[in-house]
């Protein structure tokens, strides 16, 4: 019996100083441990954002921050966002670089990934990470083809769960840093403006020129032919306006490209704004209200959009024919 009662008192003091060590193990390597996470987190952002002195790191959730990259001067030269999304094995972290306008990629840096060796986890070479540099969210990914414009990139050989991984992450913090910046973060305001919106099609079609005549733009190519015609326009939306940009096709038949500016319900769901804006590409004109419906199913939105969509077409006809 006192053999038993001596077994327990040792085991018992061998827990609790196992137990006091760890603690202390833990404590005293905690300040460790976060110089090391901000060393990797700013190592991580001066390699997708260039010409960075300090930044603020905002966190929106547990597995996604933003990080607002600054100059000497204190002015924002453009978002690191660190996020991790799911990938073919497991999670993957990333850090997306966007310029200051949060319309176009500038890199990405993969910080942590489980995925299978020589295959999946090829993510981290760098001929794949250079194609999202410049690239335009939402981004795809083709499986055996060559990129056709700055919204695509080429998926890995025998990794395309992988490559589609980081592609959706991508997108996914580019959705993450338009809400935080569309809610006021920073004091940036949450509608897009003109020079915004040209820069952005500057960005996303480099090889047009967008030249101003008027109240319109004349859309040429690289050998100066006019290819299409482009216009601000606006529409009601429930009491609200909603402003586009929009280009059309050269004989009026058609959406060519389309970007919806602001709007109550436009802040709110990004996903079916992105949805929207792809979907009206190509529609006919005039538009009808049934094109809009079925993308989105929000009725209110939906007379805004129309509205200033045939707005801006009318307005196009009138001013070339």
């Amino acid at each position: 019996m006192k053999n038993e009662f001596r077994m327990v008192i040792v085991l018992t003091l061998i827990i609790t100083i196992a137990g006091c060590l760890l603690a202390y193990t833990y404590v005293s390597t905690q300040d460790d441990i976060q110089r090391n996470l901000e060393n990797s987190m700013r190592t991580a952002l001066l390699s997708v954002v260039e010409g960075v002195e300090s930044y603020e790191n905002i966190a929106l959730d547990e597995k996604t921050s933003v990080l607002k990259a600054k100059d000497s001067n204190g002015n924002v030269i453009g978002y690191g966002v660190m996020i991790t999304g799911g990938g073919f094995q497991g999670d993957i972290k990333l850090m997306v670089g966007f310029d200051k306008d949060a319309s176009a990629v500038l890199g990405i840096e993969v910080l942590e990934n489980v995925e299978t060796p020589g295959l999946g986890n090829r993510i981290i070479e760098d001929w794949f990470k250079k194609q999202f540099e410049g690239a335009i969210p939402p981004i795809e990914v083709l499986k055996g083809q060559k990129p056709q414009n700055r919204s695509q990139i080429e998926a890995i050989t025998g990794a395309t769960i992988s490559s589609k991984s980081v592609a959706n992450i991508v997108n996914n913090a580019h959705k993450a840093l338009e809400t935080y910046l569309g809610s006021g973060g920073g004091g940036e305001s949450a509608g897009r403006g003109e020079e915004e919106i040209l820069e952005y099609f500057e960005k996303r079609w480099p090889e047009k020129r967008l030249i101003k005549k008027g109240t319109y733009y004349v859309i040429n190519d690289k050998s100066g032919q006019s290819i299409s015609y482009g216009i601000f326009s606006e529409g009601v939306e429930g009491g609200d306006t909603v402003k586009i940009f929009m280009t059309v096709s050269k004989n009026f038949s058609k959406i060519e490209d389309i970007v919806i500016m602001n709007g109550s319900e436009v802040s709110v769901d990004k996903e079916k704004l992105d949805e929207l804006q792809k979907r009206l590409i190509g529609e006919s004109l005039p538009l009808s209200s049934s094109n809009v419906e079925v993308v989105t199913g929000a009725t209110i939105i939906e007379d805004g959009v129309v509205s200033a969509v045939n707005k801006g077409f009318e307005a196009l006809k009138k001013e070339l024919k």
